[in-house]
């Protein structure tokens, strides 16, 4: 059989250590066969730890011969080396005080004998080192009572201390007789006279302890229940005897506040068993257990870098208005690819934070009109609803205004503009017309124009992208631990601004984890906040510890450029700008493409600099042609620029005809179609 007990212990660490194992009590198991119970009676913290263990056997003695194999200690998941075990059979210098108050009321008459022989028995088994004293009830002749309460004698009598146990015992044996039975019963009295017997001793004592026989009742004391409990007490510890009686609520409350054991005897056979547990307790009988845990896991941490660069570019790139929305064959239903938004999704709309390229922007002209219109309240504009006069669409007028009335529903329904600043008109084919005899031209007239008078409902868009990077591109932790118990798990935490930002763990030692700055959600830690690195280890035993922090501090550093900007290694700055749009089988840029080049193309044009304009067309038509039209684009647009430079700078300004050969948008989508009817201004600049 194995005997066990808990011990709880409270131990301090330090601030940046958890021991997950320091609140867990300890577990002491014998294994010995002939071990019933093992009680742990102190537990010394010293260097080694030790514990005094009292094993005993089936009839509560003591079981000598007892070997470190015999013994276990346990805290949580941890086993405890055993270093020694030591035999203790006498109390070996302990000088203690033994106090004895015995119920000797009538309800004892039938049990003197049992009583008187199991208290000799009790008293002689003490050293000569213990100082023992007796008291009982005593009616009567109070005049020389050694004890009184508020002025008045108490009904007791006692035997001073002595180390002569043989005295001790004739006392019991004289006084524990018939005709001194007391009428009454005392208990508190009783209780309150030992607690003054206890403080009047001045000799010097390191252990003290009370035992208190009683039938539990109290049928006379002056003294009231709580004032008993309340007495000095001088930290003795009091043993409490119940005796024929059922528990009783004063002595267990005296046992458990004084830090002893309320025991309770059914009939007389469970006294001696009693006397002798409580015997045991006082005298120091059993093993002096040495022993030393494994300690808790140690950890540090370091990394590769203390600094992380958070690089932001920020590149602007502007793009024209391309004001058209175009239908599918007989249909007024806005197809799917231009972007829609419903009304509680328009407040996050930001024209210039658009991902993609020119056509992903086009795709979203339905919302940068309605977001313009909202910051221009006086702003109106006009939707002309078009055919391409083939099939069902041939002089269609419903249909028409299907098409434009499905635009203003749009910009009513998510947007919220007035129907009033949003007018309709309907036509046939569209004033300029793509080639009608082309399946090409044909799907480009089916469309809805948006037109406005206020300029800035169609003017460019400038969009911003923001490129994030670091450097260095990743950090590794090189992490060092010691476990003695073994690892279990480990977990690299990382924090910023007071929130965990990500987290690693695993169950293998690491020499070194590369992190590439990411969390698990992919983002990227904030261009501000220091970011905080701890590695936790836990050990098989289920302590744990936690390193000291790793601070990496996190620095911004931003830029910003135009898309298609490039500076060679001599310091020339080539830029290039593709804004101006031309309608079908047009050469002619028109007045919004001359205000166009006034706001954006020639404030980047510097004194010295040189242009070259290239000129663009859709693959509708022959290759010929459209390179005579691409030419012609392209001089048109140098004319302009000649214009505004002076004819000085012709040398400096050159045009050029690509045609459809190097198309710049897909050919097979009408909208990309009208973006390559276009020219490109590719500007040099050169150092001053």
């Amino acid at each position: 059989m194995k005997a066990f007990l808990w011990i709880a212990l409270v131990c301090m660490f330090a601030v940046t250590t958890v021991h997950a194992q320091m609140d867990q009590p300890l577990t002491l198991t014998c294994g010995n066969a002939k071990v019933v119970k093992a009680e742990v009676r102190t537990v010394d913290q010293g260097d080694p730890p030790m514990l005094t263990v009292t094993p005993v056997n089936q009839a509560g003695e003591h079981i000598a011969g007892l070997v470190p194999a015999d013994f276990r200690i346990t805290k949580g998941k941890k086993t405890a080396e055993i270093l020694s075990v030591s035999e203790i059979t006498a109390v070996e210098n302990t000088v203690m005080r033994i106090v004895f108050m015995v119920d000797n009321s009538q309800s004892m008459s039938p049990h003197l004998d049992r009583l008187r022989s199991t208290l000799d028995r009790t008293i002689k088994s003490f050293s000569p080192a213990v100082r023992v004293s007796v008291m009982f009830f005593r009616e009567g002749d109070l005049l020389h009572a050694p004890f009184e309460y508020n002025g008045k004698p108490l009904p007791m009598i006692r035997l001073p201390y002595t180390t002569d146990k043989n005295r001790a015992a004739e006392y019991v044996s004289k006084l524990l007789v018939e005709s001194n039975l007391s009428r009454n019963t005392y208990l508190y009295d009783g209780v309150f006279a030992t607690s003054q017997q206890i403080v009047a001793d001045t000799g010097k004592v390191d252990r003290s302890f009370a035992i208190i026989f009683s039938d539990g009742q109290d049928l006379g004391s002056a003294v009231a229940a709580e004032t008993a409990l309340r007495a000095d007490k001088h930290g003795t510890i009091f043993f409490t005897i119940d005796y024929l009686t059922e528990a009783n609520d004063f002595l267990v409350r005296l046992a458990s506040s004084t830090g002893g054991e309320h025991f309770q005897a059914r009939n007389a056979e469970d006294l001696a068993g009693i006397f002798e547990a409580i015997a045991n307790k006082i005298v120091a009988k059993g093993y002096r257990v040495s022993y030393r845990f494994k300690e808790p896991p140690a950890v540090s941490l370091a990394a590769t870098t203390n600094e992380l660069v958070m690089e932001e570019e920020i590149v602007r790139e502007t793009f024209p208005m391309l004001n058209y929305v175009f239908f599918d064959q007989g249909s007024s239903v806005i197809p799917d690819r231009y972007r829609r938004l419903l009304p509680e999704e328009v407040a996050q709309f930001q024209e210039g934070a658009i991902e993609g390229g020119a056509l992903d922007f086009y795709y979203s002209v339905l919302n940068i009109i309605g977001k313009r219109l909202r910051e221009l309240p006086d702003a109106e504009i006009t939707v002309h609803g078009y055919l391409n006069n083939t099939g069902i669409e041939k002089r269609n007028e419903t249909l028409a205004r299907s098409r434009a009335e499905a635009v203003r529903e749009y910009l009513r329904t998510a947007w919220g503009i007035e129907e009033s600043r949003v007018h309709v008109e309907t036509g046939g084919l569209p004033p300029l017309p793509s080639s009608s005899r082309d399946s090409l031209g044909q799907a480009e007239n089916r469309r809805v124009e948006i037109t406005a008078e206020n300029w800035d409902v169609l003017r460019p868009v400038t969009f911003v992208r923001r490129i994030a990077g670091v450097s260095p591109p990743q950090i590794q932790f090189r992490p060092t631990v010691k476990a003695d118990e073994g690892l279990e798990t480990w977990v690299l935490t990382v924090e910023q601004n007071g929130q965990e930002f990500d987290h690693r763990q695993g169950t293998q030692p690491e020499s070194g984890i590369t992190w590439n700055w990411k969390n698990r959600e992919g983002a990227l830690p904030a261009s501000t906040g220091d970011l905080l690195c701890r590695f936790m280890v836990r050990d098989r035993a289920g302590d744990t510890n936690l390193s000291e922090p790793v601070t990496v501090k996190v620095r911004e550093v931003r830029s910003e450029r135009r898309q298609n900007v490039s500076v060679s290694d001599d310091g020339i700055t080539k830029e290039k700008i593709s804004l101006i749009l031309f309608p079908f089988d047009v050469a002619e840029p028109g007045q919004r493409n001359e205000r166009i080049m006034e706001e954006f193309v020639y404030p980047r044009i510097t004194a010295g600099s040189r242009v070259t304009v290239n000129g663009y067309t859709d693959a509708i038509g022959s290759e010929e042609y459209n390179l005579t039209l691409s030419r012609q684009r392209a001089e048109a647009v140098r004319d302009i620029l000649l214009g505004k430079m002076g004819e000085a700078a012709s040398e400096q300004v050159t045009a050029e005809g690509l045609g459809e050969t190097t198309p710049v948008f897909p050919n097979e989508v009408a909208e990309g179609r009208f973006y390559n009817r276009t020219v490109s201004l590719v500007i040099e600049r050169y150092p001053q």
